[in-house]
């Protein structure tokens, strides 16, 4: 049985004692880097009526993404940051590279492989707070995946009151900075920390060698870590003051990200609240 059927059957039971779970995901920065796509592009057809709400910049490949993307996913050209204002937009030799931060180009120097992320433009942007974006669409994210290259604390600073919603989160995190000025790992956990958000597990490691030797004849080999996706679940010490919907969309979540302990303990509160059976089968799908 593979992630998604084994999603489908936690989503038949939960529908069977809660009723439809419907999420809402925010996909910031949702330029595809492959064919395969996030775990989470699936959840509208697992758990009827959700839906992934993902921005990109660049409002002609939102038109293309919109026009080949899966029901339920829509992909809006908005820029988010932590305001409605005017910012600098530093463009890099790869798009994927671009940030509201500039490039600390003498770091970048110091390793190999990272030329991609060297500036070659700028351009003047229109940003939108967070929560601004809320108020004005009405949609209300349960989960966020953010990737925008630095100006992530940015986005939580302007979504305060978004990350009251939010039972997870998974965020490109930096240890060095790539950005000038840019905030690391510790900045973002402490302020995630701060709104009841705690770190939970790296996803993955990625970094680079220093110039000049190159190891395995892979200039993306990493001795140095210089960053990661982090994820960030809510304060599972809070779980019995949760709702009945939160609780269960964090097991869920957690269950996606291959920490079914956690889906364990989530579905174990709802159960003793509801008298169901939910954490058995957590327990049977990774026996």
């Amino acid at each position: 049985m593979n992630k998604s059927q084994k999603l489908e059957k936690i989503a038949g039971l939960i529908c069977e004692s809660y009723g439809p779970l419907v999420f809402t995901i925010f996909e910031i920065g949702a330029v595809p880097l492959g064919e395969a796509g996030e775990p989470f592009h699936d959840f509208p057809s697992i758990f009827s009526g959700s839906r992934v709400v993902a921005f990109e910049l660049d409002a002609e490949l939102c038109k293309r993404l919109n026009q080949q993307a899966k029901p339920g996913i829509h992909y809006f050209p908005v820029a988010l940051g932590l305001k409605n204002e005017k910012r600098i937009l530093f463009e890099t030799k790869h798009p994927m590279c671009s940030s509201l931060l500039r490039p600390d180009t003498e770091l970048l120097q110091r390793f190999n492989g990272l030329e991609v992320a060297m500036p070659v433009s700028v351009s003047t942007i229109q940003t939108s707070g967070l929560d601004e974006f809320v108020r004005l669409q009405q949609f209300v994210p349960d989960f966020i995946k953010i990737d925008i290259q630095g100006a992530e604390l940015e986005v939580f600073r302007g979504g305060i009151e978004t990350l009251r919603s939010v039972v997870g989160v998974v965020s490109e995190v930096e240890f060095l900075p790539l950005y000038v000025n840019q905030p690391l790992f510790g900045d973002v956990c402490s302020f995630l920390s701060e709104q009841k958000i705690t770190f939970h597990k790296f996803l993955n490691l990625a970094g680079r060698t220093l110039e000049p030797l190159v190891i395995n004849d892979d200039s993306t080999f990493a001795t140095q870590h210089l960053w990661a996706d982090a994820m960030y679940l809510r304060d599972q010490a809070g779980l019995e003051k949760m709702s009945d919907e939160m609780v269960l969309k964090m097991g869920v979540l957690a269950f996606l990200y291959d920490s079914p302990d956690v889906s364990y303990c989530c579905f174990k509160q709802y159960d003793l609240r509801r008298g169901s059976a939910l954490h058995t089968c957590v327990a049977e799908l990774v026996g």
